[in-house]
């Protein structure tokens, strides 16, 4: 049988995230039940889904018995966008107390834009002025999560 090496690394990590985490939230939390879910069941449900995820990257990754299957050529590794990337949430987990929702929401998503070769200065600026008014419309008026749009401090 021939295994798709990407396929196979990334179905054993996410399944071996998913089953760790899920031992971990199984052990430390309590889980409750769905009509009086306890602190331990959203991480619990997201475990289950990422093992799910995990066991149906591994069942794509077997390939046909066929020899003569070319692995397709792989890309390189684009550091600058591995960086952004990572750099995105950080920035936001760091900049929300501080700021406020709108500054840190922009950030990230300047952030996450910067890591695109193709998109311009003018077209990354519209994404960000879009992406943080919708987010702000659905987590700060529709969802109501209780964060300031802007720091009062800061001014």
């Amino acid at each position: 049988m021939i295994w798709d090496r990407d396929d196979l690394t990334a179905g054993v990590v996410f399944l071996g995230l998913g089953l760790f985490f899920a031992a971990y939230a199984l052990i430390s939390m309590d889980i409750g039940t769905a009509a009086n879910m306890g602190p331990g069941f959203f991480p619990l449900a997201l475990c289950f889904i990422l093992t799910l995820l995990g066991l149906a990257i591994l069942f794509k990754a077997r390939k046909a018995d066929t020899p003569d299957v070319e692995e397709a050529q792989r890309a390189p590794l684009n550091p600058r966008a591995i960086f952004f990337v990572v750099a995105a949430p950080v920035a936001f987990g760091l900049l929300l107390r501080s700021f406020g929702l709108v500054p840190a929401l922009a950030a990230t998503i300047g952030l996450a834009v910067a890591a695109s070769r193709t998109i311009g200065i003018k077209q990354g600026l519209v994404i960000v002025v879009g992406m943080t008014a919708f987010c702000v419309v659905i987590f700060y008026y529709g969802l109501q999560v209780p964060v300031d749009l802007f720091n009062p401090d800061m001014f």
